[in-house]
């Protein structure tokens, strides 16, 4: 007759499970928000330091984004159970082609626009058509 393990040890493993989850989670869910947050800024109302260190955030958060492909993340989970016995997995995959899709090119669209109120400010000089 087999040994039933104690409670804790019945629970250890599901709850390891759930915390692998939320951390594998939490990681795919944070690469665009940072993006997110920079795109609410309303950079008009900004004072000139501010804008300039506005445009460097999004240089940074649009190398960022190219470079690590945060727009292609992936989270897998699957169940299973053959007879008395019961299994879970987890997976979470990323490409490596450094897209970024549509957040990339928001991204790429505020700094422009950014750049152009740099230019109305004369915090750069006019852009060479």
């Amino acid at each position: 007759m087999p040994v039933m393990p104690s409670l804790p040890a019945r629970l250890f493993r599901p709850a390891l499970w759930l915390l692998l989850l939320g951390f594998a989670v939490g990681c795919a869910a944070s690469a665009g928000l940072n993006a997110g947050y920079l795109l609410e800024q309303d950079y008009q109302r900004m004072n000139n330091a501010q804008l300039t260190a506005y445009e460097q955030e999004l240089s940074d958060e649009i190398a960022r984004v190219s470079g690590s492909g945060a727009g292609n993340t992936s989270v897998g989970i699957g169940f299973g159970s053959w007879g008395h016995h019961g299994g879970f997995g987890l997976g979470l995959g990323q490409t490596l082609d450094g897209g970024g899709g549509a957040a990339i090119m928001e991204l790429y669209e505020r700094r422009d626009a950014v750049r152009g109120e740099m230019r109305r400010r004369g915090l750069l000089p006019a852009a060479a058509n």
